[in-house]
């Protein structure tokens, strides 16, 4: 029986070619991010796209592993493509720099890939961006990363967007005080993740004996709002981690509201998703009409210990093609240039061409010695602002805009484009 060939130029289910202008969208919105990172005192790294299985699925949980690709050597191991930067970041801290001084603090813009059904903003392959923060324990950190997330996503341009943050220490102590086992634990989790109260209490039936714990959960999925919530959830147990998970988040608030971006995080302390890692804060991230998140993050202080010394450690992950999406359309001008050059103005005046790109203008030359009448429409059919269409001495004839005129370079240098 003969394979099935696909035709030429098809792609596999899951993937997706990105040009022009979304390319030029993505590109951009991570050359945002690279800057706004460096200037957080965040280091690049770079781990490979491809690593053993069984090392980069350490402490990832189940979900995540039924999500990897898997492939074999010709050795006969088992590879897998990465589908998380954060145990890589873990296995690179633990095996590489554990003697490095602390805190470190590093950022990547990466493909991930995960085996699952394709949804609105991410494919198979798709690409994250994300910083890790390795060695501080303390609130000061969380709330470093939520405030670093809160400007990521306003440099994106997002002005409206909610990050719900929680704190599994409340759910765990919850959990053990009511005496769930594993499989219990998990059933109650994925209740509170859907909001399902009727299924909450159906899960915890034969635990309504214990009391004040079982009250306890069920009362988890109302507790959503602001900072008062955290008065509300303060009585609901006197056990030494939950109390501790909650004046963390009181901790965080206050950091956050002395930097004026209290407004964009509610606590949600029904909200167990996450990472099979993440021991502290767990967080998502959520723009206006989109029903999934556009970020996720939290604190995993046991992690790295599966590869080396332990350190304690928070992150965030973006999903940057689901926050293009959240943006309000196309910038149509990030794949254009900004000027279109006739090629006699190109030969006769590099050095001036030189001077506008270092002043941050895209100079296009024609290559092709198009004619005038051809220049001028190429210019209005791809919404070029300037074409030079000749030069004499210090000054260029341009088409600005559909008006013509003479200007010399040295105004377009020190002009913006």
């Amino acid at each position: 029986m003969t394979a099935h060939r696909p035709f030429v130029g098809a792609l596999p289910y899951g993937v997706r070619d990105l040009f022009l202008e979304e390319a030029a969208r993505l590109t951009s919105l991570e050359d945002i991010w690279r800057r706004l990172f460096q200037a957080w005192g965040y280091s690049p790294i770079v781990p490979p796209t491809y690593e053993h299985y069984e090392v980069l699925l350490l402490g990832s949980g189940v979900e995540l592993e039924e999500q990897v690709f898997r492939v074999l050597d010709r050795e006969g191991s088992i590879l897998a493509l990465r589908s998380d930067l954060t145990t890589q970041v873990a296995r690179i801290v633990g095996t590489k720099l554990h003697n490095h001084p602390l805190p470190l603090r590093f950022y990547y813009l990466a493909n991930v890939f995960r085996y699952e059904e394709p949804q609105a903003g991410r494919q198979r392959e798709f690409r994250q961006a994300g910083v890790e923060l390795i060695g501080a324990p303390g609130a000061e950190a969380d709330a470093e990363v939520l405030l670093l997330t809160i400007e990521a996503l306003r440099r994106a341009g997002l002005r409206e967007f909610q990050l719900n943050v929680g704190h599994l220490g409340l759910f765990h102590a919850l959990a053990s005080e009511a005496g769930l086992g594993p499989s219990e634990a998990e059933a109650v989790r994925a209740c509170l993740n859907r909001k399902d109260v009727p299924g909450l209490a159906e899960v915890l039936g034969r635990r309504a004996e214990n009391g004040a714990p079982y009250r306890a959960l069920l009362t988890l999925p109302e507790l959503c709002g602001g900072p008062e919530i955290l008065d509300r959830a303060a009585s609901l147990s006197s056990h030494p981690s939950a109390r501790a998970s909650i004046e963390r988040l009181r901790a965080i608030h206050q950091v956050l509201a002395s930097r004026d971006l209290a407004g964009h995080v509610i606590f949600d302390l029904g909200e167990t998703r996450g990472m099979g890692y993440y021991t502290g804060i767990a967080f998502e991230g959520f723009a206006p009409r989109l029903g999934f998140p556009i970020c996720s993050g939290g604190r995993y202080d046991e992690l790295i210990a599966r590869y080396g010394p332990s350190r304690p450690a928070v992150g965030v992950a973006l999903l940057t093609e689901r926050v293009l999406l959240a943006l309000d359309g196309a910038d149509a001008s990030l794949s254009r240039p900004d000027l279109l050059v006739a090629a006699p103005v190109a030969r006769a005046c590099w050095p001036e061409l030189e001077r506008l790109r270092d002043a941050g203008w895209r100079v296009e030359v024609d290559v092709l010695d198009m004619s005038e009448e051809d220049l001028r429409h190429l210019a209005a059919e791809r919404s070029i602002p300037y074409l030079a269409l000749s030069a004499e001495g210090e000054r260029v004839r341009l088409l600005r805009r559909g008006v013509e005129c003479w200007l010399p370079w040295q105004a377009l240098a020190e002009g913006r484009p």
